[in-house]
């Protein structure tokens, strides 16, 4: 009885310490080195009209364009009009992988992911494809 208790603490424990899973898209961060997210998703993967990949700027450095769902694009130019000044990142499998400031609000829908890390960008452009 001693061991079940003790191991359903632990499990207790080790969920509480665990943080919770992102679904992939674009969040609101904070400006610190960590890029810590400030909330709920502004919009996810599945809000993504269409995405296409730019290798051809430079042989380094691979971009994904895309844009969003034609229903997304009030929500988005809302949350980019009151981030101005502040920063929102795109979260892939968890991590932060850009954090730009924003500007101006963005009423296109568009939007850009890149990072200098080209497999990377390669990664996250296959799985936008599998998953739309």
């Amino acid at each position: 009885m001693k061991k079940i208790l003790t191991s359903v603490i632990i499990c207790f424990i080790l969920g509480a310490c665990s943080s919770a899973h992102r679904v992939n898209g674009w969040y609101p961060v904070a400006d610190s080195p960590e890029n810590k997210i400030e909330g709920k998703a502004i919009v996810t993967i599945k809000d993504f009209e269409t995405v296409s990949l730019d290798t051809v700027t430079s042989q380094d450095i691979s971009v994904i364009e895309g844009k969003l769902k034609a229903d997304k694009v009030q929500k988005w130019a809302d949350a980019t009009e009151s981030r101005i000044g502040k920063r929102i990142g795109f979260v892939f499998n968890d991590s932060v992988i850009m954090a730009p400031t924003v500007n101006c609000r963005i009423e296109s829908g568009d939007f850009t992911i890149n990072s200098l890390d080209k497999a990377l960008i390669l990664e996250i452009y296959n799985s936008l494809n599998n998953n739309n």
